[in-house]
């Protein structure tokens, strides 16, 4: 049976960061002129936030940014779309039945780190950092919370890659169920007495 090779994830995962933080530095208009912070900072930040699909879209895309801007970001979110619907998604069910407490257990510690992490470093009232810590996990990200400070940035992007595996693992069931679910049953017929009693559904 073949093992889910982590490391190749890491590997894919950051370079897929790598190149989208040189994409958001170096292309003119991709962040906002007025973003405060490091520009670096922020550059990783608006690429993990776009492979990610969480999009706040408080910083980036710029209100400058030009055509080629724009199939960058159009190029990097079906990257990210490939990596995080694919292998996020089957690494995410491959660890679940290894934690203590499993999936669930796994989502009440994230969302209790979010918590810790938010309050500390944005100012985030226990409510604010609890429903920031869901919308960045469902990559909903309305953007109407979003961090401000270059330690929150920093946070917010680690956080919405850990919280996304979490998230994967823990709707796995109900994935596994639906898919099942919708999926067209065959009828096959099995050799009987003739008389169509020897059919079974598969």
């Amino acid at each position: 049976m073949a093992e889910f090779a982590g490391g190749r994830l890491f590997l894919l995962g950051s370079s897929l960061i790598a190149i989208g933080t040189a994409g958001f530095y170096y292309l003119p208009g991709m962040i906002e002129a007025d973003a405060a912070g490091s520009r670096l900072i922020n550059s990783i930040y608006c690429s993990t936030m776009t492979l990610t699909t969480v999009g706040y879209g408080d910083i980036c895309p710029g209100a400058d940014m030009d055509i080629i801007g724009r199939a960058f970001i159009v190029v990097l979110s079906f990257c990210g779309l490939g990596m995080f619907c694919g292998p996020v998604m089957n690494f995410a069910s491959s660890w679940t039945e290894d934690v203590p407490g499993g999936a669930i257990g796994a989502a009440l510690t994230t969302l209790a780190l979010g918590i810790g992490l938010f309050t500390v470093l944005e100012d985030f009232s226990e409510t604010e950092a609890a429903y920031f810590s869901f919308i960045t996990g469902t990559t909903i990200g309305f953007g109407d919370r979003s961090p401000a400070s270059d330690a929150g940035k920093i946070a917010a992007a680690i956080f919405a890659i850990l919280v996304i595996n979490v998230t994967g693992g823990l709707l796995e069931p109900a994935a596994s169920f639906l898919s099942s679910y919708c999926m067209k049953r065959d009828v096959a017929i099995i050799e009987g007495n003739g008389n169509g009693n020897g059919k079974k559904e598969l």
